[in-house]
């Protein structure tokens, strides 16, 4: 497969490099119009120094999940779990691209050397879950369920409605959870 070279234009700037705030502000106009190549030209303006380094490449993230170009989307979100490992969203990020663009298996992997650093966190666990009851392993599905709901009783519900989960909601209905939907 080729790759992509991308050459450097002025095309990448903005015509005009203004204060940082003006650059995000049309960036964020830009996304909600689903202008994504000029949202892009906006943020490639914002300096390379912090805050905006930061909220930058969270941004193109951001463009890259809503476009589903998961392996765009996987570059981002592994580049910032890299440089903030404690930040338990970029993990969830780069499992959920990982899956898409490469395999449930790899993004499995992720988020269990995620799991080791955010030992406490049950989103993680939750996505554990779902990835091992697609794998076909429903016991470790449940117990991962069990420990994120130790951690949050919302997972109860989102387990009742995630596509992933479909294949264990008669357990989970025989644990009672289905109580909780209204």
């Amino acid at each position: 497969m080729a790759k992509k070279i991308i050459v450097s234009t002025t095309d990448d700037l903005p015509p005009h490099i203004l204060k940082p705030e003006v650059h995000w502000q049309r960036a964020q106009g830009y996304l909600t119009m689903e202008m994504y190549e000029d949202a892009k030209r906006e943020l490639r303006a914002l300096p390379k120094e912090e805050p905006w380094e930061k909220r930058a490449k969270v941004f193109f993230l951001s463009i890259h999940q809503e476009l589903e170009d998961w392996e765009e989307a996987q570059k981002s979100a592994r580049g910032l779990r890299y440089e903030f490992p404690e930040e338990v969203d970029w993990w969830i990020a780069d499992a959920y691209a990982t899956r898409r663009c490469e395999s449930i298996t790899e993004a499995r992997s992720i988020l269990l050397e995620g799991l080791a650093l955010h030992y406490d966190d049950g989103l993680i666990r939750f996505n554990l879950a779902c990835y091992a009851c697609v794998l076909n392993s429903p016991g470790e599905c449940l117990d991962f369920l069990k420990e994120a709901v130790k951690r949050d009783e919302k997972f109860k519900l989102l387990a009742m409605e995630d596509d992933d989960l479909i294949d264990i909601r008669e357990a989970l209905l025989k644990l009672g959870w289905g109580k909780t939907i209204a």
